[in-house]
């Protein structure tokens, strides 16, 4: 087990040791500020650090001593709870079908070693639904192992040895062994331990449950159009802690998308190990993918109107949300929605850089990457939409990579596309072409953090709902409200 080490006043930033911690990539960073404190937020709203006996309590990590430093820092066990009404949050907007205005403010800078805490509140509520530290690291771990990126696989496997108490299930985690329960038949064999699965409240979690969420994170991670939940289900997670596993999932793809896309800006390398000169990933488009409205059905029951409280709203931010049943199925788990739905904003509306519907259409690519009929519809309607002309959007979606968009929309998609894949396979010459365009670093940085945005958009949707007319898993697919 690692050992805790004192705490510096350094400053801890995980994306910056995800992406590799240059001064050449705190520069790019800095030019979205807000993007900086935004991200890490999230990580700390859904790895919470408590130090001390019991659960930690309020609406961030705790701070003192404790937790271990290092290139892979581990922390304590247990969930922050607590709540209260999101704050430094504006009104949400663009991507994931959301509308409205606003901005989110706010500034400060992490402080601290191991997982960092912010100078100022986590905004919003750090929900404990019952998913305990161990099996969100987990399933953080087989992401980051998937991804190749070896530093943020040293600090989630710190995370998760502190909170197993031994190295054994981080070890199998990485060498892709099977864990108990994680067999060919995991489901059956979680329905029979299912009544002993349960995370205790010192943030314990059997086998079972790791199992389930290890899994659930290899399959949304390569194949999220074919996230269905009965092995959670199986194991003992109830409806609000599928909603967290899935956005702890969705979230550290998002982490390791963007992380290579920085580090590419940065260095040239993106540092997932792909062949630099092999060719450029491709999508490809199809009869399926339209800007037509296509309706959404919910896996499980999304948050009635009349549950939401004063901090649900604001967390949506909106009318539009509030009667969106996506947006409602995210709100059961409140705290990582609140910050989500303030990085949406910032990526999608921040003013300057890329243009709002070259933004559209980076999340239109990945979209169809990852086989996202419902996120294409959205947002290739929002890019013809702002172009002025449906044309060369409707040329994408039937032809994908082949269609004639124009060099500046084809090197946009391209890049976009590269950052979609699992490791991710964009190269330096993908960026200097952009570069050569007159593209600047900030409408650079604008494309990354898009394109990477919905690397957790897109499995969201695709994990907890499907398209009305696709086929359903089971009969209980589709809930009813």
């Amino acid at each position: 087990m690692h050992q805790a080490v004192p705490k510096t006043d350094a400053p801890v930033d995980v994306l910056d040791r995800f992406a590799g911690a240059t001064p050449e990539l705190a520069r790019l960073r800095a030019l979205r500020p807000e993007l900086i404190e935004l991200e890490q937020r999230a990580y700390e709203v859904l790895f919470p650090v408590r130090t001390g006996p019991g659960p930690a309590t309020g609406s961030g990590p705790a701070t003192g001593p404790g937790p271990a430093t290092g290139p892979g820092p581990a922390t304590g066990l247990g969930l922050a709870t607590g709540s209260g009404p999101a704050t430094g949050l504006g009104p949400a907007t663009g991507s994931g079908s959301a509308t409205g205005s606003g901005s989110a403010t706010g500034s400060g800078s992490a402080t601290g070693s191991g997982p960092a805490t912010s100078a100022r509140t986590v905004p919003g509520t750090v929900t404990d639904t019952g998913v305990s530290v161990a099996e969100r690291a987990a399933a953080a771990l087989a992401v980051a192992v998937e991804h190749r990126r070896a530093p943020a696989v040293g600090h989630y496997r710190a995370l998760l040895d502190t909170a197993t108490g031994e190295t054994a299930t981080a070890d199998r985690i990485i060498a892709r062994a099977p864990l108990d329960g994680d067999t060919a038949t995991a489901a059956t064999a979680a329905k029979a331990t299912a009544a002993t699965t349960t995370a205790t409240a010192t943030g314990a979690a059997t086998p079972g449950r790791i199992a389930a969420a290890v899994a659930h994170a290899r399959l949304l991670t390569h194949t999220p159009a074919r996230g269905g939940l009965d092995a959670l289900r199986a194991a003992g997670f109830t409806d609000p802690q599928i909603v967290t596993v899935s956005q702890t999932v969705a979230f550290v793809n998002h982490q390791m998308q963007l992380a290579a896309g920085l580090a590419l800006l940065a260095t040239g390398d993106s540092g997932t190990g792909t062949d630099p000169g092999a060719p450029s990933t491709t999508v490809a488009g199809g009869p399926r993918y339209t800007t037509d409205v296509l309706t959404w059905r919910p896996a499980i029951r999304p948050l009635a109107p009349g549950e939401l409280g004063e901090e649900h709203r604001a967390a949506l931010a909106g009318k539009a949300r509030v009667d969106t049943p996506y947006f409602r199925t995210l709100g059961h788990d409140l705290g990582i929605l609140a910050v989500r739905t303030a990085i949406d904003l910032a990526a999608f509306t921040a003013e300057g850089g890329l243009p709002r519907a070259e933004r559209e259409l980076a999340a239109t690519a990945v979209s169809l990457y990852n086989g996202c009929v419902y996120c294409a519809s959205v947002h290739a309607r929002l890019t013809a939409r702002l172009h002025g002309d449906p044309a060369p959007v409707r040329r994408f979606l039937a032809y994908g990579s082949t269609a004639v968009l124009g060099r500046r929309w084809k090197l946009i998609t391209r890049l976009a596309t590269g950052l979609a894949p699992v490791p991710a396979t964009a190269a330096e010459a993908d960026v200097e072409a952009l570069r050569e365009l007159g593209l600047t670093e900030l409408a650079l940085v604008d494309l990354v953090h898009c394109a990477a945005f919905f690397g957790w958009a897109n499995r969201l949707m695709l994990s907890l709902g499907s398209v009305e007319g696709e086929d359903q898993e089971h009969e209980g697919r589709q809930a009813t409200e």
